[in-house]
């Protein structure tokens, strides 16, 4: 009887899409990919997310290395596209694994008092990088970097730098550097390992080694957020101040 119930309340992944299922059963519950009698083999689930993971990772790298480094997409048009890419490619792999993925968008700990002290953190910091990086730019390339001149003279402009400076990459980056790709590592090595390995890509992925010093930090205390709060909205909200502080530099 013991064992009977101990079966029932185990889990395995299904080596299709790794959402979890009860032990034996016939079809998985999520995308309903036919299962082994047997218990699935932890090493092919393993396998299976870091092909995911890997696939997530290299749109998003190719689209930013096209974006960055070939003139033909340095365009109001092609920037637009890019970010229409970036938000899909993070939406479509965490709701490929929703059933397993959808409990970070939930809130358990909301705190006003957390809210403050993370958006205050987020502030003080990108002050400090602000006037480093502005620094550096100087020293080495002798003018300072301005990230969203493209939209320079645009009708609206304040509005579409604060947009896609701080909204979307606070929302979008969080779902897929937090939610998908640091979840997808955190089911295979251990924490430390997996927030190490999702903040050094993060910080690759900008494309702008110049930055990494700040661009991992960075990527690591988010992570760090998500797993301490077990949730993104606080790393969401951290994004959103830091590059909204970014955007005021710019703006005035």
């Amino acid at each position: 009887m013991l064992s009977e119930q101990h079966q029932a309340t185990e889990a395995v992944h299904c080596i299709q899409c790794g959402a979890s299922n009860a032990v034996n059963v016939k079809f998985c519950s999520n995308c309903g990919y036919r299962q082994e009698d047997t218990a699935i083999d932890e090493t092919a689930h393993n396998w299976q997310l870091l092909k995911q993971a890997a696939l997530f990772y290299g749109v998003y790298i190719v689209v930013c290395a096209l974006s960055s480094f070939v003139d033909y997409f340095k365009t109001v048009g092609w920037f637009l596209v890019v970010e229409i890419i970036g938000a899909g490619t993070a939406v479509l792999f965490f709701t490929y694994n929703w059933n397993d993925y959808k409990k970070q968008l939930r809130w358990p700990s909301f705190s006003w008092q957390k809210l403050a002290a993370y958006g205050s953190i987020a502030m003080a910091s990108n002050l400090l990088i602000h006037y480093i990086s502005s620094w550096i730019n100087i020293i080495i390339f002798s003018r300072d970097y301005y990230y969203y001149s493209i939209f320079a003279g645009m009708p609206g402009a304040a509005y579409l730098i604060i947009f896609f400076t701080a909204i979307t990459p606070a929302l979008f980056e969080e779902l897929g550097f937090r939610g998908y790709l640091l979840q997808s590592l955190l089911n295979i090595a251990d924490t430390g390992q997996a927030v190490f390995i999702s903040a050094f890509l993060f910080g690759i992925i900008h494309l702008n080694f110049v930055s990494l010093f700040w661009l991992i930090p960075f990527a690591l205390f988010l992570g760090y957020v998500r797993v301490k709060e077990n949730t993104i909205w606080y790393g969401v909200f951290f994004h959103f101040c830091f590059n909204l502080t970014a955007c005021l530099f710019e703006l005035l």
